[in-house]
Order: structure tokens, then C-alpha cells, then sequence
């Protein structure tokens, strides 16, 4: 029933961001995704308020090294910038982009498993990676309709 909700509300969430409501929409989407990630791990009441915080700080660093990782990438393709990069630097930023994601989950493995278990930590990945793909694919089948 509360992955029902939590799809119910992901829908609802996807339609706000749709209508550019870019601040409510993101914080819709991040309400969706951790009722998704606490449903697919099957928090306890107990675990649920000592998960979430340690969760939105790991979910916070996350999207820094994300964000400084994707800023990298939006020179346009031909510019003289472009021309900067080559592919050789491209490579290894990509893998040092990789290590410090890898150092981020290595930081946090500790602290989330004084909250949860080590099946629920894996399944938390897992339910993270299938959140991801979920909002990608609504985001293309809405980018689809509206050509």
C-alpha cells in the first residue's frame, strides 16, 4: 500500500516539476524519494527518525560532487573550451568523479549501519538506483508528449 502511495505521489511530484515549479518540484521529488527508499527498506518507526537526517546529509554531499562533476560538462561541444578538455583529462575526471563517490558511500557505510541493517543499507542503494531510473523514464515519456 505505501508503494502505491509513494508511486501515487511520484506521479503527483512529476506533474508539479512539469509545470516548472523547479523549488516545490524538487522538494516534492525528494518527499517521493525517500517515502520510496523508507518503503523498499522497511524502516521501523524507531529507525525511520534516525535514518532520515543521516540520509538528506548523505543526499546533500551527494549532489555537490554531482553538481560540481555535471558543471564540468555543459561546455557546448565546438566551443574554444571544449578544445581545453581533452578526452585523456575527460577519462580522468570521470573515474576521480567515481572515487569520490565510492569515498562518500565509504563515509557514510557507518553511520547508516548504526541505523539500519546491512540488507537494508544494499537495499537502499538498490531502491535509490530504481528511484533514478523511474524518474528518468516519466521525464521522457512527458518530454515525448509535449513534442
Amino acid at each position: 500500500m505505501r508503494f502505491l502511495i509513494g508511486c501515487l505521489l511520484f506521479t503527483f511530484l512529476f506533474a508539479t516539476v512539469a509545470v516548472g515549479k523547479q523549488g516545490r518540484g524538487l522538494q516534492r521529488i525528494h518527499a517521493a524519494r525517500m517515502t520510496y527508499i523508507t518503503d523498499r527498506i522497511q524502516l521501523q518507526p524507531g529507525q525511520s527518525a534516525r535514518f532520515v537526517p543521516v540520509y538528506n546529509e548523505y543526499e546533500k554531499e551527494m549532489r555537490g560532487i554531482r553538481k560540481e562533476y555535471y558543471r564540468k560538462y555543459k561546455i557546448k561541444p565546438g566551443s574554444s573550451e571544449d578544445n581545453l578538455m581533452s578526452t585523456r583529462q575527460q577519462i580522468e575526471e570521470d573515474l576521480d568523479y567515481q572515487e569520490r563517490i565510492i569515498e562518500l558511500k565509504r563515509k557514510y557505510n557507518d553511520r547508516f549501519l548504526a541505523v539500519i541493517s546491512p540488507g537494508q543499507l544494499s537495499e537502499m542503494y538498490v531502491a535509490e538506483r530504481e528511484f533514478r531510473q523511474m524518474l528518468i523514464k516519466r521525464l521522457k515519456e512527458k518530454g515525448g508528449r509535449g513534442k
